[in-house]
């Protein structure tokens, strides 16, 4: 007879916790799909259609580089700019390599190649090429979406292959 009450209280016990755990799970699940949703606004030409025919090319000089935009602001780098006697905020998104990140210096001269978007009811600049130094990058393709570099990869004998493989 105790047996079997024991039996039943820890059946109890367990569905409790599988319940418990199962809630956590879902919340887990919530906050992650909720945080996918909003990088894939950020990331993915923040919820409005590229339009190449509105591209604007825009040359000045680097005033700023915004590693960690403040709330409210597309997540990525931003440059203020510089330009015919107004500052610009040009969006170069998470994806700019480290080593262009380095190169990029206050006083720089560069040319942007982008759309002007409202984005949180700000004026930015969703650069699609950024040119400075000698360098051209591709930021965005030509539909808006920002553009990964190609990943290196190391392989066994200490040398770099493209991802793809060894070439």
């Amino acid at each position: 007879m105790k047996t079997d009450t024991k039996i039943r209280s820890s059946i109890r016990t367990a569905r409790r916790l599988a319940w418990v755990a199962a809630l956590m799970l879902f919340a887990v699940a919530a906050a992650q799909a909720s945080n996918v949703v909003e990088h894939a606004s950020v990331g993915k030409g923040l919820g409005f259609a590229y339009d190449p025919a509105r591209e604007v090319k825009l040359v000045g000089t680097v005033q700023e580089l915004v590693t960690h935009p403040t709330r409210g602001n597309a997540a990525g780098l931003h440059l203020l700019i510089s330009a015919s006697g107004k500052v610009v905020d040009a969006h170069l998104g998470p994806f700019i390599s480290k080593e262009n990140q380095h190169a990029l210096r206050v006083g720089e001269s560069v040319q942007i190649i982008g759309v002007n978007e409202e984005v949180h009811g700000k004026s930015v600049l969703l650069a699609r090429q950024l040119v400075f130094g000698g360098r051209e990058v591709t930021v965005r393709n030509e539909r808006g979406f920002l553009v990964r570099p190609a990943s290196h990869h190391k392989i066994s004998n200490g040398k770099t292959a493209e991802k793809g493989g060894v070439q």
